[in-house]
């Protein structure tokens, strides 16, 4: 090894040791979101939804009474100046059960981002309180590895929710991320609403924050989205979100073909983190581009 291939290595690993000190606690991996959530900025507590309600509002699942299997595959590409982190990608299956009584799924994650990367199971369970209302849990066994220090961290965590049906055309939605505080820094609640208009185009809007927060206002979380139905199968969807926990903000959009057996959804997510020159991190920006295939039965 020459003499510039060591001043090279060296500056490399100084450089690398030095990102990872400054690097603060909402640079950790995000949480998992299918690709109609990420085509809606993330948005949807208030919505009903099938899968995606074991990464999002577990209540919702108990409006369905069909089994549905579903896959998704995700592909990130980073556009800021750090070269020191791997492209974001993800892998997500989920089996999901309707059932009058007791609605449940089993969902498995993989995630890679930043220097961590994500293995998650999770079990989810909704059941009916009222004609128009639903409570559910999830509850989900992590491990997250820091490969720079190959530590690896397991834990368990939940997720309370509550959806209520004003009518056929409004509901509400209420979580709690965390609320046992298994994990430090990932309590938040967020209250969701969805209304849809001349059966054609759908509002919603998240808003929440960390209510354990000593300033709640630095941790306030604000999302917006609107789909619209494109005859009678396809659905075109855009969001975006203000995220002060993570110092984030961004959008998506995305295609949905929605078949009564069969679904496909495509959908793009930008995300922006502000960087801060005092400790000499970057802005980081990244692109996600998301597939996902849903059999229903």
């Amino acid at each position: 090894m020459g003499i510039r291939n060591i001043h090279n290595h060296i500056k490399k690993t100084l450089t690398l040791s030095a990102f990872l000190l400054v690097m603060p606690v909402n640079a950790k991996i995000h949480e998992y979101e299918t690709t109609h959530l990420k085509s809606m900025g993330g948005t949807g507590v208030g919505s009903i939804l099938t899968e995606d309600s074991a990464f999002l509002n577990p209540a919702s699942l108990a409006f369905f009474t069909t089994s549905s299997v579903y896959f998704q595959k995700d592909n990130g590409a980073l556009t800021s100046n750090n070269a020191l982190s791997p492209n974001p990608k993800s892998v997500g299956i989920v089996f999901a059960d309707g059932n009058p009584s007791l609605s449940g799924s089993i969902s498995y994650i993989s995630q890679v981002e930043d220097i961590y990367k994500r293995k998650r199971w999770g079990l989810t369970l909704s059941g009916p309180t009222s004609e128009k209302s639903s409570m559910g849990i999830s509850i989900r066994k992590s491990e997250d590895q820091n490969t720079s220090t190959n530590k690896t961290d397991k834990y368990y965590q939940s997720v309370l929710g509550i959806t209520h049906a004003v009518d056929e055309k409004f509901t509400i939605g209420i979580i709690a991320y965390d609320p046992f505080k298994s994990k430090s820094h990932e309590t938040k609640a967020m209250i969701g609403l969805q209304y849809v208009l001349m059966n054609y185009i759908t509002g919603a809007f998240d808003f929440g924050g960390d209510y354990t927060a000593n300033e709640i206002s630095k941790t306030l979380i604000y999302k917006a989205a609107l789909q619209f139905k494109v005859l009678d199968d396809f659905f075109l969807s855009f969001g975006g979100f203000n995220d002060r926990i993570r110092s984030e903000k961004g959008n998506g959009f995305g295609l949905s073909w929605i078949q009564p057996r069969l679904s496909f959804e495509f959908a793009i997510k930008n995300t922006s983190r502000n960087g801060d020159p005092s400790i000499a991190l970057p802005e980081t920006k990244f692109k996600e581009t998301s597939l996902a295939a849903s059999l229903r039965f």
